[in-house]
C-alpha cells in the first residue's frame, strides 16, 4: 500500500468568497418551525463551504461589536482555533449576517418537539463561554512565546545545516512545478505539455542533492496515482487498509481517470528529469584526488631487523625501498640472500607515481614473483661483506648469478629476522 498523503485541496473547499451567504431578511415573519429549519440549514451551509480558519474573522468582528478590547482579540487570535470552536465561529458569522441572538419563537417550537429538554438559549452565551476558554489559553501561549523569545536572544544566531539549505534551495527550484499543479487543479491548463522540467532545473543550477530531494518529495504522490490507476484487490485487506483505500479514492474524487493519468505521467517526467541531472552530475564529477603518502608513513608498520651483530650487517632506512627497482634482503635465521624486482618499472627513472616497489603493512607489493628469488649463503660472513662493496645493480646481479645454491622464489613477507641490505 502506498503511504497515505493528504490529498490536494479540491475546488469545492474554501470557496466561500464566491458564494452568497444565507439571507436573514424577514426572519421576524417566520414561524418557529420555519425559523428552526432555516437556522439549521444556514449552520450546515457554513459548515460545508468553509474551513474553520476562514470563519474566524467573523469572531473578531463580533467581539469588537460586543465590547471586547483589541488586546482581548489579539489574545484570542493567539489561541488555537479549536478553543473557540467551529460552532461558535459559525454562530458569529450568522449573527453578523443578521440572525438574532435569540428568537422566542424558536424556543416555543423547541418545546413542542418530542424528546427535547431545557430551553433554547441566546447564541451569545455559548460564544462568550468559548471566547473565555480561548482567552485563558491565549494568555498562556503569549506568555510561553514571550519566554521563548527571551531565551532566543541569548542563543547563538541560527545557522541552517547544509541539508536545510539544500531543502530550501530545492523548494525554490520546484516552484514552477507546484505552479503547474495549481494551474491544473484550477482548470487553467488541461495538460502538462510544454513544461521543460530538465531545462528549467538546469537553468537554476540544480545539482545531484537537489534532484534527490525532489524525487523523494514526489515519490509518495506517484505511488498514490499508481494505486488509483491500478486499484489493488480488497479481498485480503485489513479493515485499516480498506479504509485507507477508500479515503484515497474519495480524496481524488474530483479527478477523472484521464486527469489522474496526466498527473501520474507528469510526476514520472519530474522523476526522470531528476534522474537525468543525477546521472549528469556523476558523469561530470571529478574523481577525488588521493593524497599521496610519504614513504616514511607507508613503511611505518614494516617489521624488519635493524642490524645483526653475528654477520655484521645493518639495514638501510626502509623508506628507500618505496619506488625502488630492486631490493636486496638477507634473512639472518635462514641465511638466505634474496632480491626483489619490481613488476612496474619506471622507464624514465623520474619516480613516476605507481611504479617501483611498495609496502602494504609488512609485505612487499608490486614485485615480480617470477624474477624475485633467494639463495642460501654458504659463507654468509664473507659473502655479505662482498655484497656491501657492490654499489650498482649490474655488479650485484653478476655476483648473485655465481652462487651455486638452488634459488627459491620470494614470498614478499618481511619479518623481524630480515635485514634490508640495499636498494637499486
Amino acid at each position: 500500500m502506498a503511504a497515505r498523503k493528504k490529498a490536494r485541496a479540491t475546488p469545492q473547499v474554501r470557496r466561500g468568497a464566491k458564494l452568497k451567504a444565507p439571507d436573514w431578511t424577514g426572519w421576524e415573519e417566520m414561524t418557529g418551525a420555519e425559523y428552526h429549519r432555516f437556522k439549521q440549514g444556514a449552520h450546515r451551509w457554513y459548515y460545508d463551504n468553509y474551513q474553520t480558519a476562514d470563519l474566524m474573522p467573523a469572531v473578531w468582528t463580533w467581539m469588537e461589536n460586543n465590547g471586547y478590547s483589541q488586546e482581548d482579540i489579539k489574545t484570542c487570535k493567539a489561541a488555537p482555533t479549536y478553543e473557540i470552536s467551529t460552532t461558535a465561529a459559525i454562530l458569529c458569522n450568522m449573527i453578523n449576517a443578521g440572525m438574532p441572538d435569540f428568537n422566542p419563537k424558536d424556543d416555543e417550537h423547541w418545546q413542542t418537539l418530542p424528546g427535547t429538554t431545557g430551553n433554547v438559549k441566546p447564541s451569545s452565551e455559548f460564544i462568550k463561554k468559548r471566547i473565555e476558554v480561548a482567552l485563558n489559553r491565549g494568555e498562556q501561549i503569549v506568555e510561553e512565546k514571550k519566554q521563548e523569545e527571551e531565551k532566543a536572544k541569548v542563543l547563538e544566531k541560527y545557522v541552517p545545516t547544509i541539508q536545510q539549505r539544500m531543502r530550501e534551495q530545492a523548494n525554490i527550484m520546484s516552484e514552477f512545478i507546484e505552479q503547474a499543479f495549481d494551474d491544473f487543479l484550477e482548470g487553467k491548463i488541461t495538460d502538462f505539455k510544454g513544461i521543460e522540467i530538465t531545462k528549467k532545473l538546469r537553468a537554476q543550477q540544480c545539482k545531484q542533492p537537489h534532484a534527490r530531494i525532489l524525487i523523494n518529495d514526489y515519490l509518495p504522490q506517484l505511488n498514490e496515482y499508481k494505486e488509483l490507476l491500478n486499484p489493488p484487490s480488497t479481498a485480503n485487506m485489513t479493515d485499516e487498509e480498506k479504509d485507507h483505500a477508500q479515503q484515497l479514492k474519495e480524496g481524488y474524487a474530483h479527478y477523472d481517470k484521464k486527469q489522474i493519468k496526466k498527473l501520474h505521467d507528469f510526476i514520472i517526467l519530474i522523476t526522470s528529469s531528476c534522474d537525468a541531472i543525477i546521472a549528469e552530475s556523476k558523469a561530470n564529477r571529478k574523481p577525488r584526488k588521493i593524497a599521496k603518502k610519504a614513504p616514511e608513513q607507508i613503511v611505518k608498520k614494516l617489521k624488519y631487523k635493524i642490524s645483526d651483530e653475528k654477520y655484521a650487517v645493518s639495514s638501510i632506512p626502509p623508506a628507500k625501498l618505496v619506488g625502488a627497482t630492486c631490493l636486496v634482503v638477507f634473512n639472518a635465521k635462514t641465511r638466505k640472500l634474496g632480491i626483489y624486482y619490481t613488476s612496474v618499472e619506471d622507464p624514465t627513472g623520474v619516480g613516476r607515481e605507481g611504479s617501483g616497489l611498495n609496502v602494504k603493512g609488512t609485505t612487499i607489493a608490486r614485485y615480480d614473483e617470477e624474477k624475485s628469488v633467494a639463495c642460501t649463503l654458504r659463507k654468509p660472513m664473507d659473502q655479505l661483506q662482498e655484497v656491501k662493496s657492490l654499489n650498482t645493480r649490474k655488479k650485484f646481479e653478476n655476483w648473485f648469478e655465481k652462487l651455486t645454491t638452488t634459488p627459491v622464489k620470494m614470498n614478499g613477507r618481511i619479518n623481524p629476522e630480515t635485514v634490508l641490505i640495499a636498494v637499486y
